[in-house]
């Protein structure tokens, strides 16, 4: 049986919480009116009132998961939306006439990831430039 690496499994850890400061920090710097959720409604105002920021602190936080996480970066880009399907099945149990659309829903995640698969992938590259120059 292969046992889970710690430095893998932490960079995925890592990944997953930096997708949701990603999608929740931009609801604290533009401070807009938290909508209604059965459990979250901090996560639902970030994914529902996605803007830029969102996206910059997700290609920061893959910039960040590709220099210094171990995995593959297309990987570690789309663990950092892997938490919101997770919040909405539970969402979903708690309160079932919520996330109607939930399929499409949880392909609009993995579009969201690419921000951050893009990031993964070129902190990746800047690792690999800076091994190759000493650095």
């Amino acid at each position: 049986m292969r046992h889970l690496n710690p430095s893998v499994t932490l960079s995925f850890a890592s990944a997953a919480l930096l997708g949701v400061g990603s999608v929740i920090l931009p609801v604290w710097i533009l401070s807009p009116r938290l909508y209604e959720a059965p459990l979250f409604p901090l996560i639902r105002t970030g994914i529902e009132g996605m803007s830029y920021l969102t996206f910059v602190f997700l290609i920061v936080s893959g910039i960040l998961l590709g220099l210094l996480g171990k995995g593959h970066p297309f990987l570690l880009g789309l663990a950092t939306m892997a938490l919101f399907p997770l919040v909405a099945i539970v969402e979903m149990v708690a309160s079932p006439t919520s996330h109607n659309l939930w399929p499409i829903e949880f392909v609009t995640y993995c579009f969201i990831s690419l921000s951050a698969v893009f990031g993964a992938f070129v902190g990746r590259y800047l690792q690999t430039k800076s091994r190759k120059i000493g650095l």
